[in-house]
């Protein structure tokens, strides 16, 4: 019975209502009795300041009951109508104002008491003006309201939506069973779901009202916590004790010595730590964390080695054609050298050498497969899959990191990204996996110098410093939001760029990269700047992640108010890789307010986890990673930068309870809500 609240919403008749209603129902996103009645509010109208005139001290909304003494109308200038009545309560007189109404004078009597409502300002004496007014039978009883505000569409008002939820609540609301596991709810003192909801819309008081959002807030991260930790778990359960690793390090160790230069202590904690859980016959479920810059490459590599040394092959998978083929060309020669085979997939690679490839990596003879989402595919089959690394995580969703567990017996995965998330929302966002944070630059490393471009002289002046520093024999990186000039958009494209770049800095090799061109074209030009032989490279985002050019020294990004604050950050951290000062100019004529904060905290500071703080204060989560995060983009009552302990709470309580039920949600009603809610993330 409770699976009939995500029918169609047309199953359940709303009294009054016709077919009108329920197309506009459908206009806000609504096709269901679950979706309707978790249509939250987005604010609230609180009608419960009720005053005595003589209490008024300053401008406030309040709620005054009172009598009328006087009403008149005159004509103002305009010769529009002006309706002015005076009322008392016995502790004072206050002034009530409506304009553009005349027909209140007859519907307003005096002598007769009623509640009006809105905002006081102080003049002469007290005002209220245009206020609402309320004829309230039993006036005593009268305490105030408070008042939902939905977001809604021009065809619904905001009192024909809030009729419809009361008459939803009062037919269906008992068909909400309870969601959240009794135990808990007793334990954590928790609202009852239909109480819940009847406060969330229709609070009887402030407190009641709290109450439900407190609710609503363990609610929703109970389920993405359950939903996230249950695969977990039944992953650890199955695959524990289901293969040995013998402990070989010698590949490991000659790698090591071929670098040059120490790997960091966080690097080697991280490694430490993963180490262990494989000696151990643990599966592996980890998120490499760290800063542009920070090593995690190097991390994952030697990870690689050790699984491929001790018996199973390796896969890397990049969210890009150009970063696989980057890490394929930066790796092939390393592995080869120690006897290992590695062979690039990607969508591009067809026919017969396709098919040749894939039976190569069934027999085994692949040790290291490095791909994009081609790795995924149904086709490809492994001998001996031990370890998966996915870079740059934040591209890939719960679905895809369940795809590449599937490939191998085993389902030992680890995933690094390169955009520092607040510990709040790797919690959440993560909550399947365990977090290692690399948090300390490798030595030498100078910062990036940073400025906002937001005139014509200092651009000119920063046409002329890239002058120099490419006669010096560096390189620069143009970036532009666009590939074409946009009719809609006033943002500059790579081709306006390509234009005005060539203008400024004649006799200099300009190349063009965007994400239209073909792999063959895109290689090509990556190679010609790698070599040096491009001395400046305009391009779109197909260079935010994984392009490594040491001798690339400057980023200017054209229009900057248009990316997020982590973009930025990414695109800056493509430079500063080599022994040269680097320098990031920021070009932007923004006035928005966000934007111009935006671009101070990246001339600030270069603390990518403070960073990334920040872009959560300026925008939401869903905005950064997409929404696509198994209902990350769906918190409503979590603040997801300073919630951390109820987000902490929440995943100790799931925790305790998958213990508890070897794996098992018992909530039947919990289970079908969360199986509702992770559909559409796991079929995508």
């Amino acid at each position: 019975m409770y699976k009939k609240i995500y029918e169609n919403i047309e199953e359940f008749p709303l009294d009054g209502f016709n077919e009108k209603v329920y197309r506009g129902i459908k206009k806000l996103g609504i096709k269901n009795l679950y979706e309707l009645l978790y249509y939250f509010p987005r604010g609230y109208d609180n009608r419960t300041n009720m005053k005595k005139i003589g209490d008024l001290r300053g401008e406030e909304y309040v709620v005054i009951k009172g009598n009328i003494m006087t009403i008149n109308s005159q004509f103002m200038k305009n010769k529009k109508k002006m309706v002015k009545a005076k009322i008392t309560d016995g502790t004072g007189i206050l002034d009530l104002i409506w304009f553009q109404m005349p027909y209140l004078q007859k519907t307003l009597k005096i002598g007769e008491e009623y509640i009006f409502i809105g905002n006081v300002k102080r003049g002469y004496i007290f005002q209220m003006i245009n206020p609402e007014y309320k004829i309230v039978k039993n006036q005593d009883s009268f305490t105030g309201e408070i008042l939902p505000i939905y977001s809604t569409v021009k065809t619904m008002s905001q009192n024909v939506l809030r009729r419809i939820l009361e008459i939803g609540l009062e037919k269906y609301g008992a068909l909400f069973e309870e969601n959240i596991p009794e135990k808990i709810i007793s334990k954590y003192s928790i609202l009852g779901r239909e109480e819940a909801l009847k406060n969330i819309h229709f609070p009887e008081n402030e407190k009641k009202l709290e109450e439900a959002k407190r609710r609503f807030a363990i609610e929703e991260l109970l389920m993405l916590e359950m939903g996230i930790l249950q695969k977990r778990f039944l992953v650890d359960e199955e695959g524990t004790g289901k293969y040995k690793i013998d402990g070989k390090k010698e590949l490991v160790k000659e790698y090591v010595d071929s670098l040059g230069f120490q790997l960091t202590k966080a690097q080697k904690k991280v490694i430490t730590e993963i180490y262990k859980n494989l000696n151990e016959g643990r599966i592996i479920n980890h998120l490499i964390q760290g800063d542009v810059g920070s090593g995690k490459t190097i991390v994952a590599i030697l990870l690689l080695l050790y699984i491929i040394e001790n018996g199973y092959q390796g896969a890397l998978m990049a969210p890009t054609e150009i970063l696989a083929n980057q890490h394929y060309l930066s790796l092939i020669e390393t592995f080869e050298k120690l006897g290992i085979k590695v062979a690039l997939l990607t969508g591009s690679l067809k026919g017969k050498k396709r098919e040749e490839l894939l039976k190569e990596i069934e027999k085994g003879n692949i040790k290291l497969v490095i791909g994009t989402h081609a790795i995924i595919q149904e086709n490809v089959k492994f001998k001996r899959l031990g370890l998966i690394v996915i870079d740059e995580q934040h591209r890939f969703g719960v679905a895809q990191r369940k795809a590449l567990r599937d490939k191998g017996i085993l389902s030992n995965l680890i995933v690094m990204s390169a955009t520092p998330i607040p510990r709040s929302l790797a919690l959440s966002i993560y909550g399947d996996l365990d977090v290692g944070i690399i948090d300390e630059l490798p030595p030498g490393r100078k910062p990036i110098k940073t400025k906002w471009i937001n005139n014509e002289i200092d651009k000119e002046k920063m046409y002329n410093f890239i002058g120099k520093k490419l006669l010096e024999g560096r390189q620069a990186y143009f970036v532009a939001p666009l590939i074409e000039e946009s009719e809609k958009l006033s943002a500059k494209s790579t081709m306006e760029l390509f234009e005005e770049v060539s203008t400024y800095l004649k006799g200099f090799r300009v190349g063009l990269l965007h994400g239209k061109m073909g792999n063959k074209e895109k290689d090509e030009i990556m190679n010609g700047f790698k070599k040096g032989d491009i001395n400046i490279l305009i391009s779109t985002l197909v260079i935010e992640v994984g392009v490594n050019v040491p001798n690339a020294s400057i980023m200017v990004i054209s229009d900057s108010e248009r990316f997020g604050l982590s973009t930025l950050h990414q695109l800056r951290g493509r430079v500063g890789r080599g022994e040269h000062q680097s320098y990031c100019f920021l070009i932007s004529k923004t006035e928005n307010m966000t934007s111009e904060a935006r671009l101070k905290i990246l001339e600030e500071t270069q603390d990518g986890f403070k960073i990334a703080e920040e872009d959560l204060k300026l925008r939401k989560a869903g905005e950064i990673f997409g929404t696509r995060q198994s209902g990350i983009s769906d918190l409503k009552f979590i603040d997801i930068v300073h919630d951390i302990k109820t987000i902490k709470l929440v995943k100790d309580i799931v925790t305790e309870y998958l213990k508890e039920n070897r794996g098992e949600i018992k909530n039947k009603i919990l289970e079908i809500d969360i199986e509702e809610k992770f559909k559409d993330s796991l079929t995508s």
